[in-house]
C-alpha cells in the first residue's frame, strides 16, 4: 500500500519533486498553485518541508502570501512519520522528536549536495553572463574555496574557456585545484584579486572585505554564493562601484525540474525504494 506524502511549502522544484514523487506515493500539496486548501489536508506518512525550511517561526513558503507557523506544520504528520527538509533547527528538531518522527535533512545527504552543487554551478554561469554582458571564453575567474560549489565552478567556468584561478586556505586544496589543472593561490592572492574579471565566493564568512576589494578592478563583478552571512562586504564593493551580487538557490531559480527530481529521488532513497 503507497504511503500518503505531503509536500508543503518552497518553490517552484518542489512542485516538480512533488510530480516525481506522485509515481511513488498518494501525494498532496500545499503552496502551490492547484494545491488543496490547508483546512482540507490530512495527516501524511511522510512530511516533505523545503530547502531552508524554516524563515523565524514560520516555513519557507515564497508562492503563497500565507504564514504557516513551523510547529503547526508537524500537525500534519502522522505521530512516528518521516519528516524532509532543509536547515532544519534544533528548537524545531525537538518537536520532531516529541513526535517520534524520522527526520532527514536534504544538507546531510552527501549525494543531493553534490548534484545540487553542479547545478549551483550553472546557475552561476547564467548570472554571470546576464550581469557582465561579457563572454567567459578568455575571462579571468578566480574562485574563492574549493568545496563541493567551488570545485564544480571550476569545473564549469573553465570548460567554457574562462582562465580559472582557485584560492584555497589549505594546501591540499590547493594541490587538488592544480592536479584538476586550475592555477591555485594562496588565500587571498593580491594578484589573483588584481586580475579577476569575476570573482565567485563560496567561503560563508567575509573573506572579501574593504581591503581585498580595493585592490579589484571597478569592472569586475562578484557572485557570492556562500550560504548566509556571506563573504562579501557589500558596502565596501558599492563605494568602490564594484558590482556585487548573491545567489540563494539557485537550482531552484534556474533548474528547478532537475533540482526538483533530485530531491524526489533523494527522499526515494531514503526512504529505502518506493512509497
Amino acid at each position: 500500500m503507497k504511503k500518503t506524502l505531503l509536500v508543503l511549502g518552497g518553490d517552484r522544484r518542489m512542485e516538480y519533486a512533488a510530480e516525481r514523487l506522485g509515481a511513488d506515493y498518494y501525494v498532496y500539496t500545499y503552496g502551490f498553485s492547484g494545491s488543496k486548501p490547508i483546512w482540507e489536508l490530512k495527516q501524511a506518512d511522510v512530511l516533505v518541508l523545503p530547502y531552508l525550511s524554516l524563515s523565524g517561526e514560520f516555513l519557507n513558503t515564497p508562492l503563497i502570501s500565507q504564514k504557516i507557523p513551523a510547529v503547526s506544520a508537524l500537525d500534519l504528520l502522522k505521530y512516528g512519520g518521516t519528516l524532509f527538509g532543509g536547515g532544519l533547527n534544533d528548537g524545531f528538531l525537538s518537536y520532531c522528536a516529541e513526535r517520534s518522527a524520522r527526520v532527514f535533512d536534504f544538507f546531510d545527504d552527501e549525494e543531493l549536495t553534490l548534484l545540487n552543487a553542479g547545478l549551483t554551478a550553472e546557475g552561476a554561469v547564467e548570472v554571470v553572463l546576464r550581469e557582465t554582458d561579457s563572454a567567459l571564453n578568455g575571462a579571468e575567474v578566480l574562485i574563492l574555496g574549493f568545496g563541493r560549489v567551488g570545485k564544480a565552478c571550476a569545473g564549469v567556468f573553465s570548460a567554457l574557456g574562462s582562465r580559472v584561478t582557485v584560492s584555497a586556505r589549505s594546501l591540499s586544496a590547493r594541490e587538488a585545484a592544480r592536479t584538476a589543472g586550475y592555477r591555485a593561490n594562496e588565500f587571498i592572492s593580491k594578484g589573483a584579486l588584481g586580475r579577476a574579471d569575476v570573482v565567485i565566493n563560496t567561503v560563508p564568512n567575509q573573506v572579501l572585505g574593504k581591503n581585498e576589494i580595493g585592490l579589484m578592478k571597478t569592472d569586475a563583478f562578484i557572485l557570492d554564493l556562500a550560504s548566509k552571512p556571506f563573504g562579501t562586504d557589500f558596502n565596501a564593493a558599492k563605494e568602490r562601484g564594484i558590482k556585487a551580487l548573491t545567489a540563494p538557490g539557485l537550482p531552484g531559480k534556474t533548474a528547478p525540474k532537475t533540482a526538483g527530481y533530485y530531491i524526489a529521488e533523494a527522499i526515494i532513497r531514503a526512504e529505502g525504494g518506493r512509497g
